[in-house]
């Protein structure tokens, strides 16, 4: 493990994210951006850098001491979906840290113990349309209505202390909901006369056609599936089930390899959102399977098919 730590410090895109460190400790010149703390601490999480190295141990330090700087890159949104819990800043401040390992923190608990509130209300939606009212053409959330966002997935799928039996049953009843409501149109939340979007990367349709997905799609598809797979509720519910029984059967047309040659900016671009390639770029279409392929496995791992 020692060995294999010291090659990924040596990896160019860890050494980059590196050098966006300001003299106090922060990463890059904001929070919510691409060369910003958000993406720099989940890129370096991804890349398997240990929480223990001193980059991230100052990152994540300045993170909790220092709430406000959570509002670089989102501004009133941030307030506006905190003050909603529709997943503004300081959800994703929580989030952020919790890539790391890192969930013992009282503004990591806080935010768990909200996104856990709710989903109690989200159960109690019975449609689509009990969602929403219209306001300028436009569809925005109604009054007293919680709904998840990405965030709201992300925190839930990098923490373990919600894990009991009654909010994995919670949990699962919301996703119930999500495949059921899909394709979920685009819903805005009102602040005043402003309209404000919250983070629904992702959360359109958690029951796609997987015969007809773009490679943009592709992209959705595998991050959405990572986080509701590291969730642990798809085996009760068929729809998620089936979208992992196909990528499985991918894998055996492969011969335990993902294949199928998709490309597009999403999966190379790392922000916020977007960014899968681990391996340094893919001009081989070896690292483009390796990377596919890597991400796959760890379907199938959370979502226990593999022994």
């Amino acid at each position: 493990m020692r060995k294999l730590q010291a090659e990924i410090l040596q990896d160019e895109v860890v050494k980059k994210v590196f050098s966006w460190q300001e003299p106090n400790g922060w990463l890059g010149n904001s929070f919510h951006s691409d060369t910003g703390a958000e993406t720099g601490i989940r890129l370096l999480a991804e890349k398997g850098v240990e929480r223990s190295h001193p980059v991230l141990v100052s990152a994540l330090q300045v993170l909790e001491d220092n709430p406000t700087l959570a509002y670089g890159g989102i501004g009133l949104p941030g307030r506006v979906l905190d003050d909603s819990r529709f997943g503004g800043a300081h959800l994703i401040r929580a989030c952020v840290a919790a890539y790391t390992g890192l969930e013992d923190r009282p503004f990591i608990l806080e935010q768990v113990s909200n996104t856990i509130e709710v989903f109690k209300k989200a159960v109690q939606v019975q449609s689509v349309e009990d969602l929403y009212e219209i306001y300028r053409a436009k569809k925005v959330f109604r009054k007293g209505i919680y709904w998840p966002c990405i965030y709201h997935l992300r925190l839930l799928a990098f923490t373990h202390t919600w894990r009991t039996a009654e909010n994995q049953s919670l949990v699962g009843e919301v996703l119930r909901k999500l495949v059921a409501f899909s394709p979920i149109p685009p819903i805005l939340f009102r602040y005043r006369s402003q309209l404000v979007a919250p983070a629904s990367f992702g959360m359109e349709n958690f029951n796609p056609d997987m015969n007809t997905l773009g490679d943009n799609l592709w992209m959705v598809w595998f991050h959405r599936m990572e986080v509701v797979a590291r969730l642990g509720v798809i085996a009760p519910i068929p729809e998620l089930r089936s979208q992992v029984e196909a990528l499985q059967d991918m894998l055996l047309a492969g011969d335990g390899l993902f294949t199928k040659p998709l490309s597009h900016n999403y999966f190379q671009r790392w922000s916020a959102y977007s960014g899968l390639m681990i391996e340094q770029d893919w001009k081989t279409a070896q690292r483009r399977v390796n990377d596919l392929t890597f991400r796959a496995l760890l379907i199938l791992h959370y979502a226990s098919f593999l022994a």
